[in-house]
């Protein structure tokens, strides 16, 4: 549990402590990696490492993380308006996410930080962030089609950083590796 969330709204472990006095008695939860000792940073700390990525990057910045990831986008957000640039979404299931994210609340988005993915051209490269599927390899991701050059609005490029702001989930090594040896190609 990330006792430092994001949202300031901490997972409450007195309540499943409740719960299991009331007679629950196994809690099924998922975590990437969950098996590997140890905790990780709190989410705080990767908007940290965002920033520091966008004010030292010479060019665009592609971010690839799960769609669903909601939290996440935020700090991509977030750290955009600080460096001073806008972002563009690519991927199906983070235009639709962070749509539903945004209707209900749970996604704050800076006035003018977004913008159409169609419209990246009209900014210089040093003001524009790239959001995108596919940190974990998936073939028809934007990230895969970035990094294979089938991209319709996005080609990878000298001096452009790619952010992976994900763990690569056990299984998916070899796509991602695959993906990344594409992307140096490029």
């Amino acid at each position: 549990f990330d006792h430092a969330h994001i949202d300031n709204q901490p997972t409450d472990v007195a309540a499943l402590s409740r719960l299991g006095d009331e007679g629950v008695l196994l809690l099924l939860a998922d975590s990437t990696n969950a098996e590997v000792p140890g905790s990780i940073l709190p989410e705080r700390g990767v908007g940290i490492e965002l920033r520091r990525q966008f004010a030292s990057a010479p060019g665009r910045v592609i971010v690839t993380c799960f769609s669903s990831h909601i939290h996440r986008v935020q700090q991509v957000l977030d750290a955009a308006r600080h460096d001073g640039r806008v972002v563009a979404l690519v991927g199906r299931s983070l235009l639709r996410n962070t749509s539903l994210a945004i209707n209900m609340g749970y996604l704050r988005v800076p006035s003018e930080v977004l913008v159409n993915i169609k419209a990246i051209d009209e900014y210089p490269d040093d003001e524009l962030v790239v959001v995108t599927t596919g940190s974990q390899g998936e073939p028809l991701s934007g990230l895969r089609r970035m990094a294979y050059g089938d991209h319709q609005n996005v080609t990878i490029k000298p001096p452009d950083t790619v952010v992976f702001s994900s763990r690569i989930v056990p299984g998916n090594e070899l796509a991602v590796n695959e993906t990344i040896n594409r992307l140096m190609r490029a």
